[in-house]
């Protein structure tokens, strides 16, 4: 009896530790996919739709050309656009937000190239013709952004400089980028950008843990070695107040945020700016604007702003 007793204690303990197994690798699988994923490529495409007509108005007068960029770090083509400006040998590299495309900036570029800058934007991961399959915050994006700097530098001319500007969740990729090597930057714009992506994913994983009853601690540890096994990253590295405590920024950067940002609040903007280890630096609030809308709502304002940033760091 003691022997069939010590076979189902066995057994029934083998049973608990695959059933924990399966919970954890279940939950872990569940989290990777929901944070890799939250703007599926797919519905980037369908939103071109949303900002065709200023896209179109936008290209009219300029000639552009659509170029592909094969990823250095990765397996995968890197789409984007040309926009040259005769007028100048000053580039910009732009990086959209979530839900972006290359063709959803329209106003920030127009601005950009009424200011002396031929423009390359790109499609991130996971949007528009970007085919990799996972959205990293920033961190794996960051090497495609480093790709465009690298392909501008290549075609610049001698006197000519190179300005990264990111907005939103482009703004995170920006600054990573420019964390692992700002050596091709001359100047940085960060637009209404993203600076603790965690602040996004904790309010969701609180949401589930309410209405679920799934835990966020155990959310949080199995999705992180999802993360760490499949991308090579933590949900610690997502947080760009980090990458740029571990470094020096040498580029001048100008940060804009808005007091009534609904996307990213403007107190991220200002995190950022503390975090940056240098006195070339400027931040502007503006008033009333929603998420990256400066450029589109006060072309003026926003050209003004730059062209000042610009001159006061030549």
């Amino acid at each position: 009896m003691k022997k069939i007793f010590k076979i189902f204690g066995t057994l029934f303990l083998s049973f608990i530790i695959i059933a924990i197994l399966g919970m954890g690798y279940f939950t872990g699988n569940e989290t990777f996919k929901g944070l890799t994923n939250i703007m599926p490529r797919e519905k980037t495409v369908e939103n071109i739709s949303l900002y065709k007509d200023e896209y179109q108005k936008f290209a009219e007068d300029k000639k552009i050309k659509e170029i592909k960029i094969k990823s250095s770090k990765f397996d995968h083509e890197i789409p984007g656009i040309f926009v040259k400006n005769k007028n100048t040998n000053n580039i910009a590299v732009m990086v959209h937000g979530l839900g972006g495309t290359k063709y959803s900036m329209s106003s920030q570029g127009q601005g950009l190239y009424d200011l002396g800058f031929s423009l390359l934007i790109f499609d991130q991961r996971n949007s528009g013709e970007n085919l990799e399959k996972y959205s990293t915050f920033g961190v794996l994006e960051s090497y495609d952004c480093l790709d465009y700097l690298k392909y501008a530098k290549k075609i610049v001319k001698k006197d000519g400089k190179i300005l990264l500007y990111g907005e939103s969740y482009g703004g995170a990729s920006s600054i990573i980028a420019a964390s692992r090597d700002d050596s091709l930057i001359d100047y940085m714009i960060l637009d209404c950008p993203v600076s603790d992506s965690n602040e996004f994913s904790d309010k969701v994983f609180e949401k589930i843990e309410k209405n679920q009853g799934v835990p966020q601690a155990l959310m949080k540890f199995t999705g992180n070695i999802f993360l760490k096994t499949k991308l090579g990253f933590t949900l610690k590295e997502i947080d760009t107040r980090k990458w740029l405590e571990n470094t020096k920024i040498n580029c001048p950067v100008l940060i804009i945020n808005s007091n009534s940002d609904k996307v990213t609040p403007y107190h991220m903007g200002e995190d950022i700016y503390k975090a940056i280890n240098s006195n070339k630096k400027e931040i502007y609030t503006c008033k009333e604007i929603p998420h990256t809308k400066f450029a589109e709502n006060e072309p003026e304002n926003f050209k003004n702003l730059i062209s000042k940033f610009l001159k006061k760091y030549k």
